[in-house]
């Protein structure tokens, strides 16, 4: 009988080695030790059948949702994706195995994996953020991340669950939107600035003719030339200034020359004031962008220099038009000025300078990245893509 018992446990595990958890020992009517393990076995059995259910169940929601999925270990590296980022990457299940999470990300997101572990700390947390993917050969995935940690029933970590919806849609959505305000803005801009250069420009200089004829006939009264005086210096400051807000609402060279011409001008007027050494450098190549782009990234860098006047001290400035492989073009600007702590900003929400900077770069498909800490200046990157401009 031993015997036979014996063999059931043989013929059990061979089944279940198969995957064959259905099959159930025959229990003797003896109900000795080895029935007893058999009745184990037939439990382990209906276990396993339950787990495996489980996990099919649960590789079948992995594969079938469309959204981005990544299992992270603690060390950065990919565990398991599902369909949607295979099929998108156009890589294989054993490739993404043990390959970095951030190399699936654009340059932005570089310190993804580590804002992850600093958000996920305490028990049962989840972080929320947008990233961005980016696949090879093709543009940028805008994603709302959802980040949780995963243990196993013991209760020990396992890594981490990344989803990424893709929101893409809504981003472009988005920013059309705010392309759309922006355009609205700097048309209003242009007008007024034409309206004041033909309207009260005109009169203005017409006045001022007419002052200067008047003075040829002086009169024998000293307050009356003393008058005409005041108000030709009044008349000529006036012009000037108009002069200034016309150039400050579009000036001429941006509109005729492009972002290189017009950012020229604009340094050109900086080193009168002999305040600030100013280096600048442009590509030859740096080509004529869309009129609007011209225009966003034209106000971007008068948001930096005025925010170094107001804020930074610095005594240097650097401002550099780069063209890059890939189809990108660069704004580089840096001041030797006393700098700030970014993170620390960001907090008080005392940052209005730096979120409409951010909101124009974004609007036109571009990323930046800011480097500045105390005593250290700052450092302005933007890139904006050539290939489908605006």
């Amino acid at each position: 009988m031993p015997k036979k018992q014996l063999e059931e446990i043989s013929n059990l595990l061979l089944a279940y080695s198969a995957g064959e958890y259905h099959v159930k020992g025959a229990i003797s009517e003896r109900v000795d030790e080895l029935d007893m393990i058999i009745s184990g076995i037939n439990m382990l059995g209906e276990e396993l059948i339950a787990t495996n259910v489980s996990r099919d169940f649960f590789s079948s929601i992995f594969n079938s949702v469309s959204d981005y999925v990544f299992i992270v270990g603690e060390d950065g590296l990919l565990i398991d994706a599902n369909e949607t980022v295979l099929r998108t990457f156009s890589v294989s299940a054993d490739s993404v195995k043990n390959r970095a999470f951030e190399s699936f990300f654009s340059e932005d997101a570089d310190n993804l994996f580590k804002l992850i572990q600093q958000k996920l700390v305490k028990p049962g947390a989840q972080f929320k953020t947008e990233t961005t993917l980016l696949p090879a050969g093709s543009k940028l995935i805008y994603g709302s991340c959802t980040c949780t940690k995963l243990f196993d029933r013991f209760e020990k970590f396992n890594g981490y669950l990344v989803n990424i919806k893709d929101i893409t849609e809504e981003k472009e959505k988005e920013n059309l939107i705010l392309r759309t305000i922006i355009s609205t803005q700097q048309n209003e801009q242009r007008r007024v600035a034409d309206d004041l250069h033909d309207s009260l420009g005109q009169e203005l200089s017409m006045a001022q003719l007419m002052l200067a004829n008047l003075s040829k006939f002086t009169g024998k009264d000293q307050r009356f030339n003393t008058m005409v005086a005041t108000c030709t210096e009044i008349l000529e400051s006036s012009v000037k200034h108009l002069r200034e807000i016309c150039f400050d609402l579009m000036p001429s060279a941006l509109v005729k020359g492009g972002l290189t011409q017009g950012t020229k001008q604009l340094v050109e007027r900086l080193r009168k004031q002999d305040q600030i050494e100013i280096e600048y450098t442009a590509d030859s190549d740096f080509p004529r962008l869309n009129p609007d782009l011209e225009i966003a990234t034209y106000r971007i860098v008068q948001e930096f220099i005025n925010n170094m006047i107001k804020h930074a001290r610095a005594t240097k400035l650097s401002i550099q038009l780069l063209v890059l492989p890939q189809q990108l073009v660069a704004i580089r600007l840096k001041d030797n000025g006393r700098g700030f702590d970014l993170v620390k900003l960001k907090q008080t929400g005392d940052h209005r300078g730096l979120q409409n900077i951010q909101t124009k770069i974004k609007a036109y498909g571009g990323t930046c990245e800011m480097n500045t800490a105390p005593g250290k200046g700052t450092e302005l990157v933007i890139h904006f893509p050539l290939k489908g401009e605006l």
